[in-house]
């Protein structure tokens, strides 16, 4: 499978320099370089250290495509969903790996869906009330990547800048990986 890298501008190039511009491709033949998959540590409440290992949605960097206002751009496939460049989205999605990396020191919540957990940084919300929020699932997962064994997978599904505090249940990362690493899941509690 040929590989494509992605430049500030939309704009896909081959790695031998080749330029694809017009047409559709997968999500998977797409390098984005800062959400490649890393390695995630959470300490836990006694002391013991779980390895996660993160993968990033292309929801991240693009957004829904839409016929008539993005004619003449690049679908981007995720499975049988076309999505689109988002330059927004994608200067965002610079702040992931580091957002994912304090989720200790973040306001975490488990959305109304019941589906996906929420993270923000509480410090930094806009004057508009908004905030980069990263939208994951934390499931099991044993495996290694690059020789570092891990216990879990962390999904991040979409991110982007929403009104901020969402309603959801607000929940500790702690918890999340403890019931995990259980095979469950923070239950909401609708209110």
């Amino acid at each position: 499978m040929r590989r494509y890298q992605i430049t500030r501008q939309g704009l896909f190039r081959a790695d031998n320099g080749e330029k694809f511009v017009i047409g559709a491709i997968s999500d998977r033949e797409v390098y984005v370089g800062h959400l490649q998959p890393h390695i995630l540590t959470i300490t836990l409440p006694a002391g013991e250290q779980c390895k996660i290992i993160v993968f990033y949605s292309s929801h991240c960097w693009t957004r829904k495509f839409d016929p008539q206002t993005h004619a003449g751009h690049m679908k981007i496939m995720d499975g049988r969903q076309a999505r689109v460049f988002c330059p927004d989205r994608f200067e965002a999605s610079k702040a992931l790996p580091g957002l994912l990396a304090n989720l200790t020191e973040n306001r975490v919540y488990l959305t109304r869906t019941d589906r996906n957990y929420g993270s923000y940084r509480v410090s930094e919300i806009r004057d508009d009330g908004r905030a980069y929020t990263a939208y994951f699932t934390v499931r099991r997962d044993k495996g290694r990547f690059n020789g570092i064994r891990h216990k879990l997978r962390l999904f991040v599904e979409s991110a982007y800048n929403r009104d901020q505090p969402e309603p959801g249940q607000n929940v500790k990362i702690t918890t999340i990986v403890s019931k995990a690493l259980r095979g469950e899941k923070v239950k909401y509690f609708r209110r």
